[in-house]
This record gives structure tokens, C-alpha cells and sequence, in this order.
């Protein structure tokens, strides 16, 4: 179980590649030919995920820059992060 002081380290697997293609990110994972395409707003989430940044600190950013209420991109937030993980796309480490 993760502690709430845990913050969790993201990164790209090495079998996944992605370019930035205008506003959108083209993700390829190489060991099953899929590919996925996020929005901007994904792309931009996925971004921040790459630099190992939290999905907490993500959408607290996303809430200010969009003027959103923050529990919705919460909420959008971890969904993404659930699905990228679940895709195998993104892993995380424990700090």
C-alpha cells in the first residue's frame, strides 16, 4: 500500500515511443504495434506524467492554468493515469 507521504515516480517504459504530433501525442507501444492518440489535454497531462510529476500536482496545476473546478480534473486526472497504466504505457515506482 502506497502512504499518502508517497509520491509516485512516473515514467515511460522502454517499449513505448511518442512524438507530439501539432497538439496531440501519438503513443506506440512497440512490442504490440498499438497505438493511441491523446487529445490536448491528455497530451498535456501525459507531459507532466513524464516528468515524473504527480497526478495530484497535475491537476491542481490543469485546475488554475483551466479555471476548472478541481475535483473534476481530479477526478479526469487519475482516470487517464488508470488507463495509461492499465495500457501499460506509463509505469510508476514508489519514492
Amino acid at each position: 500500500m502506497v502512504s499518502d507521504n508517497a509520491t509516485p515516480a512516473w515514467k515511460v517504459p522502454a517499449s513505448i515511443a511518442w512524438r507530439k504530433v501539432e497538439d496531440q501525442a501519438i503513443v506506440l507501444d512497440l512490442e504490440s504495434s498499438h497505438y493511441y492518440s491523446l487529445d490536448p489535454i491528455g497530451t498535456r497531462i501525459w507531459e507532466l506524467l513524464c516528468e515524473g510529476r504527480a497526478a495530484h500536482e497535475i491537476a491542481a496545476d490543469l485546475a488554475l492554468e483551466y479555471d476548472a473546478p478541481a475535483e473534476k480534473i481530479k477526478r479526469d486526472v487519475s482516470e487517464l493515469v488508470r488507463e495509461l497504466s492499465r495500457s501499460k504505457l506509463l509505469a510508476s515506482e514508489e519514492l
